[in-house]
């Protein structure tokens, strides 16, 4: 898995395959009612801010989750290409 951050840009590639590609400002749907009555539904969603904690978890206290080699670094050119 490769997460690339780049200002208000999200990217994220697993086994090779784009699964986000997220710019800060583009619409995201709201949380369902329903979602929004779970003890430990999706978090609010807001603004992300551009620095901060990277954090990584899992989503169940039943699962196991081992990570191995994780690392940080500058991207090169400090920018992504444009989204499409």
């Amino acid at each position: 898995m490769e997460i690339t951050l780049d200002g208000p840009r999200t990217r994220v590639t697993v086994n090779g395959t784009q699964v986000t590609d997220y710019t800060e400002g583009q619409p995201v749907p709201p949380n369902s009612p329903e979602e929004d009555l779970k003890e430990h539904g999706s978090p609010k969603r807001g603004p992300r801010p551009n620095d901060g904690y990277i954090g990584l978890q899992n989503h169940s206290d039943k699962d196991i989750v081992y990570f191995k080699e994780v690392a940080v670094k500058m991207l090169k050119n400090n920018k992504l290409p444009e989204a499409p």
